[in-house]
């Protein structure tokens, strides 16, 4: 990020903030669908950035909405998406669905007997009629970093229950068509190679349920896993031959030319849009320990490794107001008053001063929302988009999720 902009940013807006690149997003968003086979349809699942401004970029770029929650469902509104939004997640309550419908939802990810009844009782209530794909659990493990499929979870249908004796005439609901089948194995997925062979496992799992069910399958949606770096300088992702890989898969399956193929990505369409600002409130001595305390923490950046729920990840920290000489190993901490407010440990990192703003690369997916924002009830920080040099919008969280205009 252009350290000038980030100064005037943070004079402006105040320490620390978020900032969005939409350069970086209708980027990734033109070389994914690229690298996608011909005809293909690709979704922004929201879970990863709600921001409109992002949202809008990708709206823009021809890529449609997944969400899993009515906040998201007013973000994706806010940015402009009507026709086509799907709605998916294992726990879908009626008000949920309810919402949904009065909105014009009428696609849907099902992940479970109860879950279809449920979605055709309140589509026979709001005098509707809506198509769900059902979200399979196949047998075969992923090739993934963070499984979600092929392996027991609580998202999705095991495929064995749809194999089995019955299954067909349990799903055979009033104003419920089921018209396809979702597959997500996981997320970061890390070669070209386990992308292609992912998504050839969705395919005959697809073709498999469809088949013992009695269904045409209409829309496949195999799920991605697209990889990209999180809070590090680290190179991104080179999907070079991901096309030639697919094409390949896609063709061979009895699917290709009567289905339509879809995949859905979070993170690779935005991490690289999103650069933490955060200034150093301390730099302090303790025993043989530095430690280097910032006004950001687990309340704002990867609050799950915080509470020990995901692995830490590897931070780059790059000194915005001054390069010195020099090495130190620091504790990074952050301002709550909490042991657990440790973004890393034992960081290799040059030498700062109280008042160096420092910058987070790659944190624009799994940022501020997939943080402890109401731990300690600290202010939430500022999310500001730009181009070039230019801020275009500013938000923070409380006003897009509540329906509320930019500021």
């Amino acid at each position: 990020m252009n350290a000038d902009l980030a100064r005037q940013l943070i004079e402006k807006h105040g320490s620390p903030l978020f900032a969005y690149d939409l350069d970086a997003v209708k980027a990734r968003a033109v070389t994914l669908k690229r690298e996608l086979p011909e005809g293909s349809r690709l979704y922004y699942s929201f879970k990863a950035n709600p921001l409109p401004a992002i949202a809008r970029e990708l709206r823009e770029q021809g890529v449609r909405a997944e969400i899993t929650s009515d906040g998201e469902l007013r973000a994706a509104q806010n940015a402009g998406f009507t026709d086509g939004i799907v709605f998916g997640g294992p726990g879908k309550s009626e008000k949920m669905i309810a919402r949904m419908l009065e909105n014009g939802v009428r696609h849907f990810s099902c992940e479970s007997f109860t879950d279809a009844a449920r979605l055709s009782q309140m589509a026979v209530k709001a005098g509707v009629n809506i198509t769900a794909m059902l979200r399979v659990n196949p047998q075969q493990a992923p090739d993934a970093r963070l499984a979600m499929s092929g392996v027991e979870s609580q998202f999705g249908f095991d495929e064995a229950l749809l194999l089995a004796e019955g299954a067909a005439e349990r799903l055979k609901l009033p104003n419920l068509t089921i018209n396809g089948v979702h597959v997500y194995f996981g997320t970061q997925v890390a070669s070209v190679e386990a992308l292609a062979r992912n998504t050839q496992c969705a395919l005959d799992t697809a073709s498999r349920v469809s088949t013992a069910l009695g269904f045409e399958c209409e829309v496949a949606n195999v799920g991605g896993g697209f990889p990209w770096p999180y809070a590090s300088d680290a190179a991104g992702s080179d999907l070079t031959g991901l096309r030639d890989a697919l094409e390949v898969v896609w063709k061979a399956s009895p699917l290709h030319g009567k289905t339509q193929l879809c995949f859905e990505s979070g993170r690779y369409l935005c991490a690289s849009s999103g650069t933490l600002l955060t200034t150093v409130l301390d730099v302090k001595k303790a025993g043989s320990k530095t430690f280097v305390v910032l006004d950001t923490g687990i309340h704002h950046l990867g609050g799950m490794s915080g509470l020990g729920r995901i692995p830490r990840a590897a931070l780059t920290l790059i000194n915005l107001t001054a390069r010195r000489d020099g090495e130190i190993v620091a504790d990074v901490v952050g301002p709550l008053c909490s042991p657990l407010d440790s973004l890393a440990r034992g960081q290799k990192m040059p030498p700062v001063e109280v008042g160096d703003v420092l910058a987070v690369p790659n944190v624009g997916a799994y940022g501020l929302t997939a943080s402890l924002l109401g731990f300690l009830s600290h202010e939430t920080p500022w999310e500001v988009a730009y181009r070039g040099s230019q801020e275009t919008e500013k938000w923070v969280f409380q006003c897009w999720h509540n329906s509320q205009r930019a500021v």
